[in-house]
């Protein structure tokens, strides 16, 4: 029992120090490269299981509009 205890401890202090805001507010490394803005999601216990590849942010025309008329409560596109 006393493994995973100490495991569990370790692991959110380590998380933590790898994180970007740690990174960059604490840790005093400059933001460029994969540490400027905005930061990507980590992808959580469900993104790692499937390996889907589909978390990227899309900044183009095209996926902006259509993301804006999927939030509008289902109306029917023009």
């Amino acid at each position: 029992y006393t493994n995973p205890l100490l495991i569990q401890s370790i692991i959110p202090t380590k998380g933590a120090f790898e994180g970007n805001l740690v990174k960059v507010h604490v840790l005093g490394y400059p933001a460029s490269g994969d540490l400027k803005r905005p930061w990507k999601a980590a992808a959580g216990m469900m993104g790692m299981m499937g390996g889907q590849g589909g978390n990227e942010i899309k900044t183009d025309k095209k996926s902006i509009e259509a993301a804006e008329k999927a939030g509008r409560g289902g109306s029917k596109e023009e």
